[in-house]
């Protein structure tokens, strides 16, 4: 991590609340509750990851941070989708294993 201290740069946050905002406005509707699990996991992601991705993908880090961010927020919803109907993550299943 280039930046020193705990919390992060601006950037890192800009970049992690551009990426919420797109891909919450976007999403389907998932209720207060769920959007709000999705939002603290893909922000925990972006805690963790950026440094990782930004290293492997040979990105800046607020890059790494949306893509982190994007990422996660996105395998939360399908997975809080997938306990609520299992029939979708069957469906979703097959479809990658063709």
């Amino acid at each position: 991590m280039t930046d020193p201290s705990p919390f992060r740069s601006a950037d890192f946050w800009i970049a992690v609340g551009v990426a919420l905002i797109v891909k919450v406005k976007t999403s389907a509707s998932l209720g207060p509750v769920k959007v709000v699990t999705t939002i603290l996991v893909a922000v925990g992601a972006a805690w963790i990851g950026t440094d990782y991705a930004a290293e492997v993908f040979g990105v800046p880090e607020p890059i790494a941070a949306a893509v982190v961010t994007l990422t996660a927020e996105g395998v939360m919803r399908w997975l809080l989708i997938a306990v609520n109907d299992p029939k979708q993550a069957i469906d979703l299943w097959r479809y990658w294993r063709r």
